[in-house]
């Protein structure tokens, strides 16, 4: 009915400012508790601001596969990671050039291997059960572990103690904002795919991926323009394996996935040439300058097309 539809558009536009806004909350709080802390950049982005920003994911993709859509969870973390570097990084590299500061930050390796290894998963699969979601959640405890050995002292910004108890409020306000935005995102998607008869994967990899992998953008562009270079790029690639590991795994616990492989087959292809597009990039001359965000913007367009020409099939 045209009235329901209009209705499922109006709350997933509602959805998306509630979940940027209570993603700004939470990544600020969280950010700034852990600086006081004594923590780097690079591993506040791929810790706390990448598990941040990355909670649109989980709480809509945990709800998704809780309701027996487990595709819209698969959709949305594949188009999200294909997001964060194609759109998110292309914009933010177009807006001011990423300089690391830290030539040995992010060699990404270890990156491209996570992803190449839980598509594989995925793939070869055809899903992923409740045993092989707990194996993600353990893999990224241990990646999370390692990152911040490896990268705790680079760079590390002290700030003071004062206003810790705001700053856990604003953790908890934004935390409850976004679980509750993330109920009407995906509620309405599932709306709109019956309504227009169009595949809950593909509005979920190209619609609800941009929605929500919002806050990464903010953030990232933000971080970018404060001089933050390296917690930009550390949200992003923080952000994907979070997505991959963290939010995937946890979805699966949830309720096990089943997924036909040739459906996600084109586009694990598309984010796993962009991680190493991010590999060669990042090593010219330890800049992504602005014709590499373009190429970055070029591929998601491209991307796009190829999912909407074929993706609904």
């Amino acid at each position: 009915m045209p009235s329901e539809m209009t209705l499922n558009l109006l709350l997933f536009l509602i959805s998306i400012p509630i979940i940027i806004k209570s993603s700004d909350v939470f990544t600020e709080g969280a950010s700034k508790l852990a600086r006081m802390l004594g923590v780097s950049d690079f591993v506040i982005g791929i810790t706390l601001v990448a598990l941040g920003t990355s909670l649109p994911e989980l709480a809509s993709d945990i709800y998704a596969s809780y309701i027996d859509h487990g595709q819209i969870a698969v959709g949305d973390i594949i188009g999200s990671n294909i997001t964060n570097i194609a759109l998110i990084l292309g914009v933010t590299c177009i807006i001011k050039p990423l300089a690391i500061k830290h030539t040995e930050i992010y060699s990404g390796r270890i990156h491209l291997i996570i992803l190449t290894l839980a598509s594989a998963f995925l793939l070869l699969a055809g899903g992923i059960g409740r045993i092989g979601g707990t194996a993600f959640i353990i893999a990224y405890i241990f990646y999370l572990r390692h990152s911040i050995i490896t990268y705790r002292e680079l760079g590390v910004e002290h700030i003071g103690k004062n206003g810790i108890i705001k700053n856990i409020f604003e953790v908890l306000i934004g935390l409850a904002g976004i679980l509750i935005g993330a109920r009407i995102l995906v509620n309405s998607m599932i709306g709109l795919s019956m309504a227009y008869g169009v595949s809950e994967y593909l509005i979920a990899l190209l619609l609800m991926s941009i929605g929500t992998s919002l806050p990464e953008l903010f953030v990232s562009v933000s971080s970018a323009r404060k001089g933050y270079m390296t917690m930009a790029l550390g949200n992003i690639v923080g952000s994907n394996v979070a997505n991959i590991l963290w939010v995937l795994g946890a979805a699966a616990v949830v309720r096990p996935i089943i997924i036909n492989p040739e459906l996600i087959l084109t586009h694990v292809l598309f984010m796993l040439m962009l991680s190493i597009l991010l590999i060669i990039f990042k090593r010219s001359g330890y800049v992504i300058d602005r014709r590499e965000g373009a190429i970055f913007l070029g591929i998601y367009v491209l991307f796009v097309i190829v999912s909407i020409s074929f993706g609904n099939a």
